[in-house]
């Protein structure tokens, strides 16, 4: 089964936020024509009700809303509320930012999301979030190409790690040639996710989930993820894609970069 995975997630008042409202337009346009598959809309509870659903299903009317379990939002044994201060935080983000609601985050989209949905048998992931947008129109099926070119893992840009992100271990990664301190900027991905649940890859990630670095040294994601890719995986069995691409500020970095254009950085 191929599947879309959206996450949003919001916890203020303005729940049919304009940029969310955006994201889902530019889906049904740019990408749902060429690549089917459920929309789903993840949450921590800010969609319970029909009247905050109903702005977003008249966009995309057969999307599906799920609270992210309780069990991925909660604190590992061990850790206490009280002591987030004492933790890891960049400069440039000092407490309360980043704080423990998005290492939360980070450690459902490092494994939490992928378990989620291989329980539930769909076989591929793409994740937006509520402020990434595909800004023209993919014209390929996007899972149907990674599968006939052998490609596990796909994605739009690599973005610089934050010094607070720079767990040391990453110096041994060698698929590469060795870590050149950059992360993929996983806002969008697209993954095969059969072979992210091998014992091999969920062995590794068990061990990252144990050292409860997600929480105690702001691990991101985007570093998990990389961490993952450079371990596992090939140049040849990634991919970046080349469609028009913006999250947040950043845009079509890709397209301007001599390292991105000798990785395979074509259509789709």
């Amino acid at each position: 089964m191929k599947t879309w995975k959206l996450w949003q997630l919001k916890t203020g008042t303005h729940i049919e936020s304009a940029d969310l409202l955006e994201n889902l337009n530019l889906i049904r346009q740019h990408l749902l024509p060429w690549t089917p598959g459920h929309v789903l809309l993840f949450h921590t509870g800010a969609y319970e009700a029909a009247a905050q659903q109903a702005p977003l299903l008249e966009i995309l009317p057969t999307a599906k809303f799920l609270r992210i379990p309780d069990e991925a939002w909660t604190l590992p044994p061990g850790l206490k509320e009280e002591d987030v201060v004492s933790w890891a935080f960049s400069p440039s983000c000092p407490y309360p930012t980043h704080g423990i609601g998005y290492r939360h985050m980070c450690r459902w989209y490092s494994n939490g999301l992928f378990k989620f949905l291989a329980a539930r048998g769909y076989a591929w992931v793409l994740r937006l979030d509520e402020d990434s947008k595909v800004l023209s129109p993919a014209k390929t099926d996007l899972v149907a190409w990674m599968k006939q070119n052998g490609k596990h893992y796909g994605y739009r840009l690599w973005a610089f790690l934050l010094d607070s992100c720079l767990p040391h271990t990453l110096s041994g990664l060698n698929s590469f040639g060795g870590w050149d301190r950059k992360v993929i900027y996983n806002n969008f991905f697209l993954v095969d996710i059969s072979w992210w649940m091998t014992e091999k890859v969920q062995a590794y990630l068990e061990v990252i989930e144990k050292s409860n670095g997600h929480y105690l040294y702001r691990w991101g994601d985007a570093a998990v993820h990389t961490m993952v890719v450079k371990t596992f995986l090939q140049r040849s069995q990634t991919h970046i894609f080349g469609f028009a691409y913006r999250h947040k500020k950043l845009q079509d970095m890709a397209r301007e970069t001599s390292f991105l254009q000798a990785w395979d950085a074509v259509p789709p």
